[in-house]
């Protein structure tokens, strides 16, 4: 299966393969190779605690009242700059959809190699 790197340096395998975890294996040729892996959990009977990454600091109502009242605030002092960019920005096609354009403009190009 031939796959392209996207402009963002990302490749897709479908959903066939989606949440599955693989390790990426580089080797010096240049080749990648993705190897599916499955994770086990810590043995909890040794003494290991599993990592936790709940975020254990509360969010406050009236910080985020403060916060959302500044981006509108900030929204309504640039409002004319937001609508002179979506306006800019709608006109303008997708950056991978360029790369591609521009790719196939170069492959109809012969290059002269180095002698």
């Amino acid at each position: 299966m031939l796959k392209e790197v996207g402009a963002s340096g990302q490749i897709s395998l479908g959903k066939k393969f989606a949440g599955q975890l693989y390790d990426a294996v580089f080797h010096p040729d240049g080749r990648v190779e993705l190897l599916p892996v499955k994770v086990v959990p810590a043995d909890l009977q040794v003494g290991e605690e599993v990592a936790s990454y709940e975020v254990k600091s509360p969010v406050r109502p009236q910080s985020v009242s403060v916060a959302a009242a500044g981006n509108r605030k900030w929204a309504a002092d640039n409002a004319a700059e937001i609508a002179k960019y979506n306006a800019w920005a709608s006109t303008r096609e997708p950056y991978a959809q360029r790369v591609r354009r521009w790719r196939q403009s170069q492959a109809d190009k012969p290059t002269a190699l180095p002698t």
